[in-house]
């Protein structure tokens, strides 16, 4: 039996693991089977043991088995979403898309929220757009953005850090189909809010 169903799995990884390193830990698994097109999350006490003086762990009966949207959606339900570290403005714009699973459209929307920020600030023309703005908001000898007080060196680094930030994450999804899951995308929209934070506390120096 035990065979006939693992032939069926198609493949399986742990992915959690609750009183680790006591007698009975409990494992969280993804599992997708052949023959379902979505994987399911097995959720199930193990039995701590010995093989020829190896430690080892058993799978024992106390556990379910349950597909895994429904396993998000419950975890999602009870899970406190970061918006205290969020910046306000990219929870505004952002999280709705990111609840809807429209990761990519989440990231667009975090990114564009960078660019119209720093465009606001410096009174940028419609044709100053996309990395060439951010690249002359914060040209570290002369952007009106740029903190003169740091060491040289810094201003590049941060130049070079938010126009690289705005290049990797945001041009793919506009040109591109990428595959991206909640936490992919979640990443990417924690870095667009630390360089809104950035943006916002950054003071415009006088010309």
């Amino acid at each position: 039996m035990k065979n006939e169903i693992e032939a069926k799995i198609e493949y399986q990884e742990v992915i959690g693991e609750a009183n680790s390193g006591g007698y009975h830990p409990v494992r969280f698994t993804r599992i997708k089977y052949k023959a379902c097109p979505t994987a399911h999350i097995d959720i199930r006490q193990f039995q701590r043991g010995y093989i020829e003086s190896e430690e080892a762990f058993y799978p024992t009966k106390k556990g379910f088995r349950v597909p895994e949207s429904e396993f998000k959606r419950v975890v999602k339900k009870y899970t406190l979403m970061p918006e205290t570290y969020i910046h306000p403005l990219i929870v505004k714009k952002c999280f709705s898309l990111l609840n809807a699973s429209q990761f990519e459209s989440a990231v667009l929307q975090a990114f564009k929220t960078i660019e119209t920020r720093i465009r606001e600030k410096i009174n940028a023309t419609p044709e100053e757009y996309g990395i060439r703005l951010i690249r002359k908001a914060f040209h570290p000898e002369n952007g009106p953005l740029t903190d003169l007080k740091l060491p040289k060196a810094e201003r590049e680094a941060f130049c070079n850090y938010i126009a690289g930030a705005f290049g990797f994450y945001r041009n793919p999804c506009s040109h591109r189909d990428v595959e991206l899951d909640f936490s992919s995308a979640f990443d990417r929209i924690v870095v667009a809010s630390d360089l809104l934070k950035a943006i916002e506390n950054a003071k415009p120096n006088e010309r």
